[in-house]
């Protein structure tokens, strides 16, 4: 199967009043009706198999909830349970190729995901701050379930091509970035409650019985990362950058096994810690932190910083950020921007940390 990804202009163009099937539950045919004028004179993309096309590519949103999916097509939605075998009776009518999308729904989306991706069409995963803001900049006005289908099957018609497909991750990855999350989770649970009842007398007792009973949580999911990542090379190199202790060396684990990065500098974007400009004209604004990315790597790599930069290793390009003129957490910024890149070249290249070479980048 070869899927084509261009407008197909080589296929004979239509006028605006040309008319395409549709179906009424996305899978029987229910009459025709008009192109919409966004996409009128333009056919609809195919795949091509065996010398002749086999079905119309459709573009489809999927808005997702712990109970139902609702399926957005042509202008249509339907409502389907959101469990394997619905999901797979529904998948079965989808065109070959087509285009589906949906929102990261803490792990609801997962199986819609996966099936997608295994029965051969192209799914798209997408932050829904993301989604939000397009729908906001294209003057949608409300919010539900079935109008938040029908602005991800726009979305995803208009914007695929600058989009990254999913890729699903095997038991073992999503066992890992499961356990490191829940760890995080655990661990700012632990700080708010001191915070809270720290002040009370009366709770203390309480509160250190609290405390170290989220403690032997904690060391127990440390005990299931370690033996889940035992044996494994990658770490055993990426705990060789100073600064880096077990519990960072997991994250970017979870994070560098499951995906495949171009370059370093698409891993430091991965984690929100590229600078993002705001110019105009004349004007040159402050640049500041895109934070379009992954929360518990971004706040992990900053973690890393605190305690490199108090090292003899990372600790002069701490103080050189300071002389000119940085404040702390610009200069511990730039301190886990590096951290970060170092650990994509190490897992990339299969190397270990070599001090000199940071040196040398200083001088």
């Amino acid at each position: 199967m070869h899927l084509r990804s261009e407008r197909n202009d080589s296929l004979p163009k239509i006028s605006p009043a040309h008319t395409v099937s549709v179906n009424r539950n996305l899978a029987a045919p229910c009459g025709d009706r008009l192109l919409r004028q966004a996409n009128a004179g333009v056919v609809p993309p195919r795949v091509y198999k065996r010398g002749h096309y086999i079905m119309d590519v459709k573009f489809y949103g999927v808005d997702v909830s712990k109970a139902k999916l609702d399926v957005a097509c042509c202008g249509r939605v339907v409502e389907i349970e959101n469990e394997k075998k619905a999901i797979r009776a529904f998948v079965k009518s989808v065109p070959l190729g087509s285009y589906v999308v949906m929102e990261a729904t803490n792990t609801y989306h997962l199986e819609m995901a996966d099936i997608c991706h295994t029965r051969g069409m192209r799914a798209f995963v997408v932050n829904p701050r993301v989604t939000r803001h397009y729908r906001e900049a294209n003057g949608l006005r409300g919010n539900n379930d079935r109008m938040d289908a029908r602005t991800l099957c726009r979305y995803i018609e208009r914007e695929h091509d600058g989009l990254r497909e999913y890729v699903p991750k095997s038991a073992d990855q999503r066992r890992l970035k499961t356990l490191v999350r829940r760890r995080w989770k655990l661990v700012g649970m632990r700080t708010q409650v001191q915070e809270s009842l720290g002040s009370i007398k009366e709770l203390s007792r309480d509160l250190r019985a609290l405390v170290a009973r989220i403690d032997a949580l904690i060391a127990k999911l440390e005990l299931l990362i370690d033996k889940q990542l035992a044996g494994n090379p990658d770490r055993a190199r990426i705990a060789t950058i100073k600064g880096i202790g077990p519990a960072v060396s997991a994250v970017l684990i979870a994070d560098l096994s499951s995906c495949e990065f171009a370059s370093a500098d698409a891993f430091v974007a991965f984690y929100g810690l590229d600078p993002m400009p705001k110019d105009s004209g004349k004007r040159k604004g402050r640049r500041k932190l895109s934070k379009q990315g992954d929360r518990l790597g971004r706040a992990m790599l900053y973690n890393a910083a605190l305690s490199a930069s108090r090292t003899k290793v990372w600790k002069p390009m701490y103080d050189s950020c300071l002389e000119r003129g940085l404040t702390k957490v610009q200069a511990l910024i730039v301190v886990a921007r590096r951290i970060a890149r170092t650990a994509w070249s190490v897992y990339t290249h299969k190397t270990t940390f070599e001090p000199s070479r940071l040196f040398r980048a200083l001088t």
